[in-house]
């Protein structure tokens, strides 16, 4: 499933394309919006919220519409995407037409035309987003963080492991980030939330939010494959780690590059044994919500608590 730097690095790539653009036709292939025609809707925003991806569309000059703005508002679900001048298939669930270009979305797992106050009152369901713009401005740092801790709190009986991967608790962590902060910061997937400090809680945010940023532009390009690895010892830093900076991230891809040396990607992640001790992988059914089957791949040694 695409998980929110996923969301982030599509928006990058659609936006040289769509924005400010005219549609000159639509087309959706899903009943409840078969007969919904936004020829001539501008395109003015391409934005991800977590998994979602809300196109803002201005209507004609004409003033015909009933509203003057809406939202194409999707979500990728397991296997879906947006793709760029490629030919329709029996998966494909909307077609924009541009003047020079057809964008695509395939195998949408949800899919509708909302005014903006619907779009937002939908997304005003989810916890933080952890790479929501906010988070670069301190003070709006700090209340994202405590609202996400409180949310943490109210599943003080439920896995850590199952936690991180709740929406409504904080949004975009995907099965990669959960399985890969849990191994940074050395914690049992079935540890319970309750059992965990706020310095803790407040690490797995944000070390899980400094991970997804290192993935998403202009840290990396849309064409670079997500990785995990590229960790520094900071003894200030929550777990004694942090992130390499883009400079130390561009040495190690340089001396990488002269040596040919390739470097494997995740820590634990559909991996057989742990990149930092070599113990075999678990992978454990753990899903986010009752009945929801979820593999949760972590180390028995390195995290044992």
């Amino acid at each position: 499933m695409p998980e929110g730097d996923s969301l982030v690095r599509l928006a990058y790539q659609l936006r040289p394309v769509m924005q400010d653009e005219i549609l000159v036709h639509s087309d959706f292939r899903i009943a409840s919006l078969a007969t919904v025609d936004l020829s001539g809707w501008k395109i003015t925003g391409v934005l991800p919220t977590a998994k979602y991806l809300s196109i803002f569309l201005q209507a004609p000059q004409n003033g015909l519409a009933s509203h003057q703005t809406l939202v194409i508002f999707s979500h990728l679900g397991i296997d879906g995407w947006w793709q760029i001048d490629v030919r329709p298939t029996h998966r494909a669930r909307c077609i924009l037409g541009l003047s020079k270009h057809n964008v695509v979305g395939f195998s949408l797992s949800a899919l509708e035309v909302l005014t903006p106050q619907q779009a937002q009152q939908q997304l005003s369901r989810l916890g933080p987003d952890l790479l929501d713009p906010d988070w670069q401005n301190p003070q709006l740092a700090e209340q994202l963080l405590s609202t996400a801790q409180a949310n943490f709190r109210q599943r003080s009986d439920q896995p850590i492991g199952s936690t991180l991967l709740d929406q409504r608790v904080v949004s975009g962590i995907g099965n990669i980030y959960r399985c890969e902060v849990l191994s940074l910061a050395r914690m049992n997937p079935h540890r319970r939330v309750g059992t965990l400090t706020d310095g803790q809680l407040a690490g797995l945010i944000l070390l899980a939010r400094e991970l997804m940023v290192f993935n998403v532009p202009p840290r990396s390009t849309s064409h670079t494959a997500r990785s995990t690895v590229d960790i520094r010892p900071d003894a200030q830093a929550a777990f004694g780690l942090r992130v390499a900076s883009p400079q130390e991230q561009a040495r190690a891809q340089a001396d990488r590059r002269r040596t040919q040396r390739h470097r494997p990607r995740f820590w634990v992640y559909d991996r057989r044994s742990c990149l930092r001790c070599s113990t075999l992988i678990r992978r454990d059914p753990l899903g986010a919500l009752p009945g929801q089957t979820r593999y949760v791949y972590w180390c028995p040694y390195c995290q044992a608590d």
